[in-house]
């Protein structure tokens, strides 16, 4: 049991720093084909966003590992399988609610980090890149990608969802 839990952190983690990764290493490549010496006398800079994405991926993964192997192994969460289960317009209405409430908790955290107090405690590791790289995307400070990282997996447990739309917006 223990072994399968971990397994599943262990495996969501590897997959949200590759999809970083990969989907961040694209747009560097890019950017350099498009504006080379883009990234010129930046390596610290990249170094740290890299550093700070990769922590951040382990941060926003370890709830969504837990959640799917509890989804799986427990049936902890309102995701689904049959859609004759709930209306059919549910389906796309669970959608649009998960949307509405990621973005409202979204902002309103975005404006709380922004509060000069808690600004240099969470967000100011966000705001360090003045000239973000494409490698900038998830680097958070601990504390904002907890923020970030408990709203999915509160998702899941309270509203619920087809493991269809669930799979490709979480």
């Amino acid at each position: 049991m223990l072994t399968a839990l971990i397994l599943s952190v262990f495996a969501m983690t590897i997959i949200v720093g590759v999809r970083y990764l990969a989907v961040s290493g694209a747009f560097a490549w890019l950017t350099e084909r498009r504006l080379p010496g883009f990234y010129d006398d930046r390596s610290d800079q990249i170094r740290k966003e890299i550093g700070w994405s990769l922590a951040s991926a382990f941060i926003y993964a370890a709830p969504a590992g837990l959640l799917a192997w509890g989804w799986q192994a427990r049936g902890w969460t309102r995701i689904y399988a049959d859609v004759t289960d709930y209306p059919l317009w549910w389906l796309p209405g669970s959608v649009v609610v998960c949307l509405l409430l990621h973005d409202s908790w979204f902002y309103w955290t975005h404006r709380f980090m922004h509060r000069p107090r808690i600004y240099k405690r969470m967000h100011a590791v966000h705001h360090a890149s003045r000239n973000p790289t494409a490698w900038a995307a998830m680097s958070f400070h601990p504390w904002e990608s907890i923020t970030g990282a408990v709203l999915v997996p509160s998702l899941v447990l309270l509203i619920p969802i087809h493991y269809g739309p669930c799979s490709r917006c979480c």
